[in-house]
């Protein structure tokens, strides 16, 4: 009767108990970040990149510049997470410009002062266009007959001096640089072509806020190559086939305040030499493309 009594009442301490008694797992709660972010003087359809710093997590704003993000459990068994970091709003050519998150044992804090309890951004973020950048280029390249590619890039610098990374060519028998650095894909970046022989090597261009500046890119029939080459394919094959090639300068513009973990986070891991990863930098130029025979 005696051991009856007690298996009744184990049965029922159990029964009693909201959680187990012996263990109990963590609370997990998703949290969230939301808010509104402006380019202004938007020439394209270029979302705005939003990166939470030390947290691995990104996400892009949508046309109306609305942004909602959500960020993974904070809490490890080595303890949750507790600090401040920066959340990061970012186009190429604009003043990358942030907000500061703060979080104490996995939760938002309560004492926020760019958010509210709820993560929500207490005022909307206006980001400053840095350098407009607009590419005049003829609609037809015909390679084929020998001819040399031409065009510019106009780059007009706004209330900020800015420094740009490019890449320049040195004629033979010349004095002075001409611009480099130019890539071609075509088929969603699935080929994707660039004037290797025009490229001797980086500079970098210091300007004034208010300047205007143009570049004028020359490009030879034979100056282009693929930029991954298969070496189980002669390079014949691997030419520049015809087709609408959207086209892409060249030109890194750098901020000091933009750590280099936001750039990588992009997929873009090195920033001062060309490659296929600039084709992903969120840049905002109206896109312009030349059909190559």
């Amino acid at each position: 009767m005696e051991i009856k009594q007690k298996i009744i009442i184990f049965i029922l301490f159990f029964c009693g108990c909201t959680s187990n008694p012996f263990w109990e797992d963590k609370p997990t709660k998703k949290l969230n970040i939301s808010g509104i972010v402006i380019a202004e003087e938007r020439v394209s359809d270029v979302p705005v990149y939003v990166w939470i710093e030390d947290l691995g997590v990104s996400g892009h704003a949508d046309a109306t510049g609305y942004f909602s993000i959500d960020i993974p459990s904070l809490e490890a068994e080595n303890g949750n997470f507790s600090g401040s970091v920066r959340v990061f709003y970012y186009i190429h050519n604009y003043r990358a410009s942030y907000s500061d998150l703060y979080i104490t044992d996995g939760r938002l804090t309560s004492a926020q002062t760019d958010f509210d309890e709820g993560g929500r951004l207490l005022d909307s973020i206006k980001l400053e266009k840095l350098v407009s950048l607009d590419l005049t280029i003829d609609s037809n390249w015909n390679r084929s007959a020998g001819d040399t590619l031409s065009f510019s890039l106009n780059l007009n610098i706004k209330e900020h001096p800015v420094s740009i990374l490019a890449h320049v060519n040195q004629p033979g028998g010349q004095q002075g640089y001409e611009p480099s650095g130019v890539l071609f894909s075509l088929n969603n970046n699935e080929e994707v072509y660039y004037d290797e022989n025009n490229i001797d090597f980086l500079q970098r261009y210091d300007f004034d806020s208010g300047l205007s500046i143009t570049w004028t890119f020359y490009i030879a029939p034979d100056d282009i190559t693929p930029f991954v080459i298969d070496d189980y394919i002669s390079l014949d094959q691997q030419l520049v086939t015809t087709g609408s090639y959207q086209v892409r300068p060249f030109a890194f513009i750098q901020q000091d305040q933009v750590p280099n973990e936001l750039i990588q986070s992009l997929g873009i891991l090195d920033t001062e030499n060309i490659s296929v990863d600039f084709l992903i930098m969120p840049l905002d130029m109206i896109e312009k493309s030349i059909v190559i025979q």
